[in-house]
């Protein structure tokens, strides 16, 4: 069970606040709702998720901590590539199953595999597809916007931290 105040990774939706944990009269029968805020939207953008579902409550993520992360990017320093798939739409559901599996490692393997193939596209003279740019920015945004919290550094300099931390562990 999350605590209110509580810092948490929600699915696709990024770094979430826990604002309330309350009971609410939504789909026509009282039930007890985390109350959710991704961390730096509005006051009254709120995400409800009914404790009891374990579907939707087994997308919610304690967020890593500051040597959880090290050790996320030496492990990612050392690594080889990922094999591409060669099948935009098996690249498309294998992408979209990393990111809702909320498991960092793959996030940032399917970061550098797109990251990678768009610089081999490039030297051919050819853009990076977009979906596949669609799906680095997305898994960019969960993860970043986790360091930046994590780690108290603004998300745009979260991308050239990580760089700096690679090159240092290789």
């Amino acid at each position: 069970m999350y605590s209110v105040g509580e810092n948490i990774l929600y699915g696709s939706g990024g770094v979430m606040r826990v604002v309330d944990v309350r009971e609410e009269n939504i789909t026509g029968e009282k039930k007890n709702y985390y109350v959710l805020r991704a961390v730096g939207a509005h006051e009254d953008s709120l995400t409800y998720v009914p404790v009891d579902n374990e579907k939707l409550t087994s997308m919610m993520y304690p967020l890593m901590t500051k040597g959880e992360i090290d050790a996320l990017l030496k492990r990612v320093a050392c690594e080889d590539e990922e094999e591409w798939l060669a099948d935009s739409r098996q690249r498309g559901e294998s992408f979209k199953r990393i990111m809702d599996s909320g498991d960092r490692v793959k996030l940032m393997r399917m970061i550098r595999s797109i990251h990678s193939a768009a610089k081999k596209r490039s030297l051919e003279g050819k853009k990076n597809y977009l979906s596949d740019e669609n799906a680095m920015r997305k898994a960019k945004k969960l993860l970043y916007s986790e360091f930046s919290v994590v780690l108290g550094i603004p998300e745009d300099d979260v991308e050239d931290f990580i760089t700096r931390e690679i090159e240092k562990n290789k």
